[in-house]
């Protein structure tokens, strides 16, 4: 066994690169399962979507026995001041249930009252001076009054009940002045943030913020427009390196067609092809690097809008009550979304890594199949396939963990998915062969990227092949694409080697000796000619004679050639066997016939030795 000249250096390093490998898996696979909430595996009706329903109580609601709580928030910072009780309803959806009673129309009722004081009585608003939050008895039930010298007439914000007080396990007196206090506190610091002082404070921070903001985002939509402008650059590079150019094959005279065969249009382009691919390749990796710029850019201003509305509503009384809603599931929402892509770019850059060939252990390496050149388009095919796999997985991953984000049971989800994708299979089955035969097309390594096949519908250079379709360069320009099911038997003819198989008849009357030193000469001085020899894997070997016919003597020869280049080797010998046998005066076998007069038998007898080159 050959090892690597590098061998101790390779199985050195080995272990650092299946890290990346190992790397590139766990994220694509276990990134979902080990951060997703775990689901049920059963199926359920479009119905158990919803997580509520007539016998659970709503979200906000808190079951405890007999006895269901609901909190009261504050009207200006949105933050909880208590909780009120009600006896428990259990089946909310029942027919003549009285909802009124509920501890959630309680509370909303109670959250009104609180906004109606703070907010519209302010003109002229409340007075701070005379403000007074009262606990009293109105019909025998305890409840908290709010008035001023403006308002004489005291509003109720609510009422203390029996339930109010088993729950927190105090006397009724001590929970109605405990929550009065709790609302004097609030009403007199909400009030006092209305006055104009206080609003002309908050719209000067709200300014400041928003300019803040606005500044941010556009440094960094001129980075991008920079950024963009590059990647723009990079591209016509890649493009002028993807497309053919013109042939230029000079013209000798001597030639009996000097036009350019469509073969040799075909080998020029993958030969250009070949010749940029190492810079294609580097091209897409720096582009792959400014799209993650611009993707960090994209994130960078969301997340400083973010922060900064966050903290706009934290510092603006007003807008305080809506800050607790931006750390909800919106925050859940753009971190599966920003971990989901981070996920995908990650793992694409790992995949690139490791199919990329440089110093130490790469994919490369483990592809011993053809020169290193095949195994660099080999690998680069496969890191291409397997790139879109990854993709389609984490983003499955990151859908269903913002369907559980949002409440939705995934393992339903799931299951319903289940059943539409079987139904959808049964309708594009031809799509799931396309698949299966791509999948076994890199992995018996049938052709890849930078190959010239012919599949018996399509000849042409292969510019793109993923798991659905292959798409060839044929010798006119044409961009032929075949679904990889359609591809049933394929010749590759550029696979680690070409061979010219060149079979040429001579009279019958050359002298078999001459006619193979000719050749065997021919073949000798071809061969070592250095601008030739270098697409010669070998010396051509002049097989012998392999046919004695009425058309003259065959002579058959084997010349083994780089790949691709059998078609330009191929015209070059037999340009030279032509010269050479005419120097010689051999001359070309043709199909002799002699017809003379005389009886049936004669004439029969005279073809039979005409056939042979025998007659004059």
């Amino acid at each position: 066994m050959i090892k690597h000249p590098n061998y101790p250096r390779l199985t050195g390093r080995l272990g650092r690169r299946m890290v990346q490998l190992a790397l590139a898996i766990i994220l694509a696979l276990g990134f979902g399962l080990a951060t997703s909430p775990p689901s049920q595996a059963q199926f359920a009706l479009p119905e158990g979507f919803s997580t509520s329903n007539g016998l659970n109580p709503p979200p906000d609601v808190t079951r405890i026995g007999g006895i269901e709580m609901a909190p009261v928030h504050s009207p200006v910072t949105g933050a909880v001041l208590f909780q009120v009780a009600s006896p428990t309803i259990y089946d909310r959806g029942a027919d003549g249930v009285d909802l009124t009673a509920a501890v959630e129309r309680r509370a909303e009722e109670v959250n009104a009252r609180l906004r109606r004081a703070t907010f519209y009585r302010q003109d002229p608003p409340m007075d701070l001076e005379s403000l007074m939050v009262s606990l009293g008895k109105l019909n025998g039930i305890d409840v908290i009054t709010v008035k001023d010298a403006t308002y004489t007439q005291p509003l109720v914000l609510l009422t203390v009940t029996q339930t109010d007080a088993d729950y927190h396990g105090i006397p009724v007196d001590e929970l109605g002045e405990t929550w009065r206090q709790i609302l004097a506190d609030d009403l007199r610091a909400g009030i006092q943030q209305l006055s104009p002082e206080e609003v002309a404070k908050d719209i000067s921070r709200a300014t400041g913020i928003l300019f803040s903001l606005v500044t941010v985002t556009v440094l960094s939509l001129v980075a991008k427009h920079l950024v963009r402008r590059y990647q723009r650059r990079l591209r016509q590079r890649k493009k002028a390196l993807s497309e053919p150019q013109t042939p230029e094959i000079p013209f000798d005279p001597q030639q009996t067609n000097p036009e350019v065969e469509p073969e040799e249009r075909v080998v020029q382009h993958r030969n250009h092809f070949l010749q940029g691919f190492d810079q294609i390749l580097s091209l897409d990796r720096r582009l792959g690097v400014l799209s993650l710029v611009q993707w960090l850019l994209f994130w960078v201003v969301i997340l400083v809008w973010y922060v900064g509305l966050f903290s706009l509503f934290r510092r603006v009384p007003l807008l305080e009550q809506f800050s607790n809603s931006i750390l909800g599931k919106p925050i859940q929402l753009l971190g599966i979304w920003f971990l989901t892509g981070l996920a995908i770019r990650l793992t694409r850059r790992l995949i690139d890594r490791f199919t990329s060939e440089r110093e130490g252990v790469d994919l490369v390496d483990f592809l011993n199949f053809g020169d290193t050149q095949r195994r660099q388009l080999r690998a680069s095919t496969i890191g291409g396939a397997a790139k879109g796999l990854v993709t389609v997985a984490i983003a499955g991953i990151g859908v269903l963990m913002a369907l559980g984000a949002l409440g939705l049971p995934t393992g339903s989800v799931v299951a319903i998915g289940g059943i539409f994708g079987l139904a959808i299979s049964f309708g594009s089955q031809s799509l799931v062969k396309d698949l299966v035969n791509g999948f076994l097309i890199l992995a018996e390594d049938q052709f890849a990227i930078g190959d010239v096949i012919d599949t018996g519908s399509a000849a042409g250079l292969v510019e793109n092949l993923n798991l659905r379709v292959t798409q060839l360069r044929s010798s006119d320009g044409e961009l032929v694409t075949i679904p990889n099911s359609g591809i049933t038997q394929v010749k590759n003819l550029t696979r680690s080697w070409s061979r010219v198989n060149f079979s040429i008849d001579v009279a019958y009357h050359t002298a078999p000796d001459k006619a193979l030193a000719v050749l065997k000469e021919i073949a000798q001085g071809f061969y070592n000619d250095p601008i030739w020899q270098e697409k010669m894997l070998a010396p051509p070997d002049v097989l012998g004679i392999d046919g004695v016919s009425h058309s003259g003597i065959t002579i058959t020869t084997w010349i083994q050639t780089a790949p691709a280049q059998q078609w330009a080797v191929g015209r070059e010998f037999r340009f030279r066997v032509c010269q050479a046998l005419a120097e010689q005066g051999i001359e070309i076998g043709t199909p002799t016939y002699a017809l003379a007069a005389g009886s049936d038998q004669d004439n029969d007898q005279r073809a039979g030795v005409n056939a042979l080159g025998l007659g004059s």
